[in-house]
């Protein structure tokens, strides 16, 4: 028999900045791209389709001094690079028997983990997709990763004068199997066992030639252009400086109408979370909505390029 009253114990369990804080610990543990690429995030509540102007700096040149010679002076030119807030996403589930189910730890947060799970894939998959931004690209399409691509992305990493020790890769899954197999690498495995490098557990090395490796089921494969071409693999090499995401917190709902929420910001990847409780009485239940408010953009050309596969 359903529990007619909800008790304080019970209540205790659905505050609001209690679940929105449990939830960033999920939504860290499911994306990948987001906490490596430029952030910004502010304060401010705004709205779907604000635009953000953000601005950075050109390098400069380092000039020769000579005796008695003035400094040369140099104008640093800011690069506006604007980003629309277009994205918002949200994840809804509805309780009926509130009482019964928030009773129930482990169902409430599986239900909890499959929003977080659905909104981070959403903004990882949006991060990803910013590669067709880029003009560069190394590799074959129809060809798994070998060590050779791997040691083409970090030349052109080089040559694009992107700084070392920053360097991503996002592999397909795909691909990491294929590494794993790659005989050229076997060495370098064997050399790592026990260590990072170690593929006993299923897990490709995360630092190769100078590159850290993420695997993602969320890299994009694009069919052929006419029948009987090979699918093309777009794995993703970037730099933080290569791509930004910007988040704001959506603005509160007003006072007096029924509904408790509350908003974080995770400080790994920038992304603002909101999640929103009321009693809906049309469905009879109580709604739960967790939702973002983001951005993605291009910011660096030559710091991000496509590893076709």
């Amino acid at each position: 028999m359903a529990q007619a009253n909800i008790t304080t114990t019970e209540a205790a369990a659905f505050v609001p900045e209690i679940w929105a804080n449990e939830a960033l610990d999920i939504l860290r543990s499911n994306i990948v791209m987001a906490p490596l690429v430029t952030k910004d995030t502010d304060l401010a509540a705004a709205q779907v389709g604000d635009t953000l102007h953000i601005p950075f700096v050109d390098t400069l040149k380092a000039n020769d001094k000579k005796a008695n010679t003035p400094v040369t002076l140099q104008t640093a030119t800011a690069t506006d690079t604007t980003v629309k807030l277009d994205k918002h996403k949200e994840a809804t589930i509805l309780v009926e028997d509130f009482a019964r189910t928030v009773a129930q730890p482990v169902l409430m947060n599986s239900y909890q983990r499959a929003q977080i799970v659905a909104l981070a894939e959403a903004v990882e998959t949006d991060l990803i997709g910013t590669y067709s931004a880029f003009s560069g690209s190394v590799g074959t399409a129809g060809t798994d990763l070998d060590a050779a691509t791997l040691r083409a992305v970090n030349k052109k990493f080089t040559d694009n004068k992107a700084p070392r020790g920053n360097r991503h890769l996002l592999i397909s899954t795909k691909d990491s199997a294929a590494l794993q197999a790659d005989a050229s690498l076997q060495n370098f495995f064997a050399f790592n066992e026990g260590a990072r490098g170690d593929i006993s557990n299923g897990l490709i090395a995360s630092n190769i030639y100078g590159l850290q490796l993420h695997e993602s089921q969320l890299v994009p494969e694009v069919a052929g252009a006419a029948e009987g071409d090979p699918a093309t693999t777009n794995n993703f090499a970037f730099d933080p400086g290569a791509v930004i995401l910007a988040s704001r917190p959506l603005a509160a709902a007003p006072v007096g109408t029924g509904v408790a929420q509350a908003a974080v910001t995770d400080p790994a990847s920038g992304i603002v979370l909101r999640v929103s409780m009321s009693y809906n009485p049309d469905q009879l239940g109580v709604q739960i909505t967790y939702d973002v408010l983001y951005g993605v953009a291009k910011l660096r050309d030559a710091l991000g390029f496509a590893v076709l596969a």
